[in-house]
């Protein structure tokens, strides 16, 4: 049987990420029962709360038959108000539930704000490095192109508008017509948590230029350090009313839910918002999954202690992989917020290139069997970065920066 051109290109280009994401998965670490086995540090996924997930997640109840039908295909009323509300108090505004869409993970939001703003072969802004999967989001089916911004190692990987400006001028050498910026803020995969003037220079910068902006706040339930401050792109709406500003949420990462599969938008622009309504049709999210989550977000006092006890563990896992890196001598990027680390390799490189930096992310995985991603699939500038995702238990994280020494010396 033949494929299309396009199925082709499809099946051609797997990440990397995901080839041993599933090779880690087939054969797990366990410290007793395999300790052969791939310790995985690659995959972006929180595995330190499930103790108190659990029995909030068992004691749901109250399934009715409606949950077993169809219903509003961008999420029931229920759910948006809920949503409305919770995430409110976390960008601090009042939310209208009818400026909310909810699918089947940020991804395919990030995919229907491309089929909604751009058409095929224009551009969109990302500070770089990255969140690989922007790539495919963009590219896979809308055909939008991405246009890293590159963030300076000299410069603690800051948005500037110096660098968003060199990132329109390449746009333009490539004949790309630059629709709209995507900034991820806290940041995957350094871990910053961008500050008030540097989220402000991305909505200046768009405001001069007439694009619109694209947040992703993902993280924003999951900073931990005490002296970062997460700010919400909307802050700056009532200041820049004519930049189109859409946030991108979900429950993949501040709830430790990957699992659960549910993203949602935010925007108050009108023509987006039915646009993105429309094609929920194709990743709506469960009904029962709804129910379920709306039975969640609806106690106030769990979801206050919950995002307490995430925040207090994250941090008490980044204090030991920190630690760790240090006794390792393995460079490393300041965390403030997510689940990962940035960390530097450049050293165990052959050569300064990035094909001496995928031959040492293989020699890790095959001879150290540990998974951390290689800085090229985030589109770092330079050669020799990795990102570890750190929110595991501490035994696993020793365990996997002793196999990366082993192996980088």
């Amino acid at each position: 049987m033949n494929l299309s051109k396009r199925a082709q290109k499809l099946v051609s280009e797997t990440q990397p990420l995901v080839k041993a994401h599933f090779a880690c998965a087939a054969d797990p670490w366990h410290p007793q029962n395999n300790p052969g086995g791939y310790v995985n540090l690659g995959t972006a996924e929180n595995h330190l709360m499930w103790d108190v997930l659990e029995p909030k997640l068992n004691r749901v109840q109250n399934f009715t038959e409606s949950h077993t039908h169809y219903d509003v295909l961008y999420g029931n009323e229920r759910f948006r108000k809920l949503i409305a509300g919770f995430f409110g108090k976390t960008i601090g505004a009042e939310i209208d539930p009818e400026h909310i869409a909810i699918a089947s993970g940020s991804s395919a939001i990030v995919d229907f704000l491309m089929h909604a703003i751009c058409d095929p072969g224009e551009g969109v802004i990302i500070p770089a490095p990255y969140y690989a999967g922007f790539d495919h989001d963009l590219k896979s089916r809308a055909g939008v192109e991405p246009v890293p911004a590159y963030l300076s190692e000299k410069d603690d990987f800051r948005i500037t508008p110096e660098v968003l400006q060199n990132s329109i001028m390449q746009a333009r050498k490539r004949e790309i017509k630059i629709r709209a910026i995507l900034i991820t803020s806290p940041h995957n995969p350094t871990g910053r948590v961008p500050d008030k003037k540097e989220l402000e220079d991305v909505m200046r910068f768009a405001a001069d230029q007439k694009l619109q902006v694209i947040s992703d706040e993902l993280y924003a339930r999951s900073v931990f350090d005490e002296d970062a401050t997460y700010v919400s792109m909307n802050s700056f709406v009532e200041k820049y009313k004519d930049v189109p500003l859409h946030i991108v949420y979900g429950f993949a990462k501040d709830f430790s839910l990957s699992g659960f599969k549910t993203g949602l938008l935010c925007t108050k622009w009108p023509g987006v918002l039915s646009a993105v309504k429309e094609l929920c049709y194709f990743s709506p999210v469960s009904t029962a999954t709804q129910h379920i989550l709306s039975e969640m977000i609806s106690d106030e006092g769990w979801m206050q202690s919950f995002h307490e006890t995430n925040s207090k563990r994250l941090k008490e896992a980044w204090e030991v992989v920190s630690k760790e890196m240090d006794s390792a001598e393995i460079p490393h990027v300041k965390a403030e917020a997510g689940f990962f680390v940035w960390i530097n390799l450049k050293k165990a490189l052959a050569k300064k290139s990035f094909e001496s930096e995928m031959e040492l992310f293989y020699k890790l995985l095959n001879e150290g069997k540990v998974n951390i991603a290689p800085g090229q699939v985030f589109h770092s500038e330079n050669p020799g970065w990795f990102r570890l995702c750190y929110a595991r238990n501490p035994e696993m994280i020793t365990e996997a920066v002793k196999r990366i020494k082993s192996v980088t010396g």
